[in-house]
């Protein structure tokens, strides 16, 4: 199982890779979990939107990941972390990119935030940016039938 989660607000986006593999565990895998490589935009004081899974209690260097893929398991959580340039309030989408996921279809995906419950395979669900240097936390639930 894989599923690309995007964060956007009109061209402005940012995702990250979460999924499940037989060979792979909940810690750092190097042949599958993917380092944040950083937000290019952000370093050039460009309008930026940026998605993470953190691991606070990692090593420095492997504390945001771009792709997160663990152990196969009825039920997996992703914290994800938005951060944005944007003003407080605008638009911010997130979705799955179903083009460039792979999940079994009675497979669930559910977005949880502190207001809502909302299923992504159903479509995207809109947040309001937090404001520049502002942190927010969503949580991505996938359950097996």
């Amino acid at each position: 199982m894989a599923a690309t989660i995007r964060v956007s607000s009109g061209n402005l986006y940012d995702y990250v890779l979460i999924g499940e593999h037989p060979k792979a565990t909940d810690g750092f895998d190097n042949a599958y979990d993917t380092i944040s490589p950083g937000n290019l935009n952000a370093s050039m004081g460009e309008p930026y939107i940026s998605v993470i899974v953190p691991h606070p209690d990692w090593k420095p260097a492997m504390r945001e990941l771009r792709g997160d893929i663990r152990t196969l398991a009825k039920k997996q959580e992703w914290q994800l972390l938005i951060t944005s340039s944007l003003a407080k309030g605008t638009p911010l989408v997130i979705a799955l990119t179903a083009e460039q996921s792979s999940m079994p279809r009675a497979m669930r995906l559910t977005l949880r935030d502190e207001k809502t419950e909302a299923d992504l395979r159903k479509g995207g669900y809109t947040i309001p940016a937090p404001g520049p240097g502002i942190k927010t936390k969503i949580l991505i639930v996938v359950e097996q039938p």
